[in-house]
């Protein structure tokens, strides 16, 4: 039986989840970076942990980046 034109496609099975699933890993990075956050401004700017934890943050930031495309990817292909 063909599909009927007036309805939306139907969306891939699981998409859903996975958008849910993606939102909350982007939140709990979001968490980690403001806790990452407070504890790089109790150290010493010129520290090598203080250094280290700014390059773990920047990673943290790109990781928000590539996390809110995938998010953006999901909405688009399900029309979510």
């Amino acid at each position: 039986m063909p599909e009927d034109p007036l309805l939306p496609p139907p969306r891939p099975a699981g998409l859903e989840e996975l958008h849910a699933a993606l939102h909350d890993v982007l939140r709990l990075i979001e968490i980690e970076h403001a806790l990452l956050k407070g504890r790089l401004e109790s150290l010493r700017a010129d520290t090598e942990g203080a250094r280290l934890l700014e390059g773990v943050m920047v990673l943290g930031a790109v990781l928000q980046q590539r996390m809110g495309g995938l998010l953006q990817l999901c909405r688009e292909v399900g029309k979510l």
